[in-house]
């Protein structure tokens, strides 16, 4: 059964929470989702939602490290991956008792988070993903061919190979599709249907919770209510994720549950 990570944004402008994301109450917010039975949690100082803009690394710490500390005093042993594009984030965070780094850029953005990642002996997530927040929607990313998720995995496969180069030890990285990231709807469903291909990469690190494909062919505006559907994806991505990244712990916890005894014979 996939391990669940919790998403904790202290961002104030995240796509799927708004203001309710204010770094001021994350503290608060991150030790509820462990409470609730998430197996480590992804932490976020700074949004990469479509159209967002970039913030300075002083400022994501600004955000990050009360979080951290918060966990790690209550939680010693929780499991802690931040979320930053930025290299001199994800050293402080790994010093501060972080273990795992998820690069959203596909290392693109500030290559010396591989060394980072090296010298601190983190887990790597590279997700997938072209462009930046501000024009990764624009349309001139889409051109995927004729096989999306093969696309995905070539591309993920090369920036693997310069983190090992770096020194990255190939069984310390780990591997996201990058749903909504920079594909079309229809792109994002045929990903989920063939993400299979994905496995010779490695270990899968997936999040589609409460994302604007779910939406727009759900009718759901509002992505705090998008959770049924977002169960929905998760269900169906759940035999080849390692581990499936959501806002809502509790429910998909029950939901693979569930999905666990159904697949048990007797």
């Amino acid at each position: 059964m996939p391990l669940v990570a919790g998403i904790v944004n202290a961002t104030g402008d995240s796509f799927s929470e708004g203001r309710a994301s204010a770094p001021e109450t994350a503290p608060a917010r991150a030790l509820h989702l462990f409470a609730a039975g998430a197996d480590w949690l992804d932490i976020g100082g700074e949004s990469t939602r479509p159209g967002s803009e970039e913030i300075p690394p002083d400022r994501e710490l600004e955000r990050l490290l009360p979080v951290i500390n918060a966990v790690l005093k209550d939680f010693p042993s929780a499991v802690i991956s931040v979320d930053t594009r930025h290299a001199e984030t994800a050293r402080r965070c790994m010093e501060h008792g972080a273990q795992v780094i998820n690069d959203v850029s596909m290392l693109r953005r500030d290559p010396r988070i591989v060394e980072v990642a090296a010298e601190c002996r983190a887990q790597l997530i590279i997700c997938h993903s072209r462009g930046t927040p501000d024009d990764m929607q624009s349309g001139k990313y889409f051109d995927y061919g004729a096989d999306v998720a093969g696309t995905v995995a070539g591309e993920l496969a090369e920036a693997a190979d310069c983190a090992v180069r770096a020194g990255v030890e190939r069984e310390r990285i780990w591997f996201d599709p990058g749903f909504g990231f920079a594909k079309t709807v229809a792109q994002n469903f045929e990903l989920a249907r063939n993400v299979g291909v994905l496995r010779s990469l490695g270990k899968l690190f997936i999040g589609v919770s409460r994302k604007s494909f779910i939406g727009k062919v759900s009718g759901v505006e509002s992505p705090a209510e998008r959770l049924p559907g977002t169960l929905a994806m998760e269900l169906a991505l759940a035999e080849s994720a390692d581990v499936l990244r959501t806002h809502d712990v509790a429910a998909l916890r029950q939901a693979l549950a569930v999905w666990r005894r159904l697949r048990r014979k007797n």
